[in-house]
């Protein structure tokens, strides 16, 4: 039987359900349309609001007045807000050709070139004019600022960014980076942007495999900052950079006494750390290292028939790296020599006379010249270059 009231009442539920749909649609439409005037109106913002530093509170300051020195920066800065750089960089070359080199706010807007310039990769040249500006802005509130964008052209440049030669990147610019971080050093070394440029040049020497360079600065970070929190770290790297400058048992060994020294202070300073790090088997085999050098050295004055000085060598082994291999080869050595000694051969517990410390300094040839008593195998002779062959001549460095 037809009912003419549910059907209204259907048609009822459906407008109500098509008005709330509606409705909905329109919440949306709203939403988006307030977010664009929100984004379109956020450039504005940073023209008509200022931080406070002091307060820590953006306040509302007065439009920029264009046709004035204060105002025309304030719109260059603006533009450099919204990433418009390069419109940066012509209205700060404007604001130059209106009011001169001699109005004070000249800094500001050197500044704020040098600022666009880096967002547009331009790093040569403002390398350039940040020099200028330090060595007439130093000392002045000025300089942090352009020494942090300098630190930032440094990474930038030794992280292999190339500067433009003929409009393409093809000149290396790390001896620059190097040399803006050594300014900042020089020109205030007790800054946290000095310490920061210490381990930025460590990381790059030991990146770059200078290691010893890199042994240098982490030394030199852990002796001028000692509260650093970069000093385990420069601890630790800088006893993995002095280990890895040591070139091998023909070669002095100081790096490897170096490294030695500082392993066992990580060990003292960090010894959980160490012990997950395996600091312990590092030092083990610098010991192995060191008491194979020692043997070398013994069995070569064995070969030239200086048998005093061989036993001294071989004891040394014996009693410096006990548990090592190289002990082991040098009582063999001992009891190989045992009754073929000559009158001059005497028993001595101390170094022998004419014995030296090898060093790959070649302005030492002359002085242990003298000493020369076997000249090398002549395959040796012909690998080494031939300033370095009176040396090899007494012992391989």
């Amino acid at each position: 039987m037809f009912n003419p009231t549910s059907k209204r009442h259907a048609w009822a539920v459906r407008g109500a359900r098509w008005g709330l749909l509606l409705l909905m649609c329109g919440f949306v439409l709203l939403s988006v349309a307030v977010d664009a005037k929100a984004q379109d109106a956020e450039p504005q913002r940073a023209e008509t609001m200022e931080f406070d530093p002091s307060t820590g509170q953006w306040t509302e300051v007065l439009p920029p007045v264009p046709g004035t020195p204060e105002g025309d920066l304030r719109l260059a800065r603006a533009e450099h807000a919204r990433g418009e750089h390069k419109q940066t960089v012509k209205a700060i070359k404007n604001w130059f050709k209106t009011y001169g080199d001699m109005d004070p706010l000249r800094p500001e807007a050197v500044l704020l070139r040098s600022h666009a310039r880096i967002a547009l990769k331009d790093y040569y040249k403002t390398y350039k004019e940040l020099q200028e500006f330090l060595s007439e802005f130093s000392g002045t509130n000025y300089e942090n600022e352009a020494l942090n964008m300098q630190f930032v052209i440094a990474e930038v440049f030794l992280s292999g960014t190339k500067r433009k030669f003929l409009g393409m990147r093809i000149l290396r610019a790390d001896d620059i980076g190097l040399r803006i971080l050594d300014d900042i050093v020089a020109n205030d070394p007790d800054s946290q942007l000095a310490e920061l440029a210490t381990v930025t040049k460590a990381r790059y020497y030991f990146a770059e495999g200078d290691y010893a360079f890199a042994e240098q600065e982490y030394g030199f970070l852990i002796q001028q900052y000692p509260r650093s929190r970069y000093v385990r770290q420069s601890l630790l790297q800088g006893a993995y950079a002095a280990q890895a400058s040591f070139t091998g048992i023909d070669f002095d060994d100081a790096p490897l006494i170096e490294a030695e020294e500082r392993f066992r202070r990580y060990v003292s300073l960090y010894p959980g750390s160490a012990e997950q790090e395996g600091i312990g088997l590092l030092l083990d085999g610098i010991s192995e290292t060191r008491a194979e050098k020692e043997l070398s050295i013994g069995k070569y004055y064995e070969k030239v028939g200086r048998l005093k000085a061989a036993r001294f060598y071989y004891r040394s082994t014996q009693t410096n790296w006990p548990d090592t291999v190289a002990a082991i080869g040098a009582t063999e050595r001992l009891q190989a020599l045992v009754g073929v000694e000559s009158p001059e051969d005497v028993e001595t517990t101390s170094p022998p006379a004419d014995d030296f410390s090898p060093t790959n300094d070649p302005a030492s040839d002359e002085t242990i010249k003298d000493a020369i008593e076997q000249r090398p195998s002549a395959a040796r002779m012909s690998q080494v270059p031939g300033d370095q062959v009176a040396m090899l001549e007494m012992y391989p460095q």
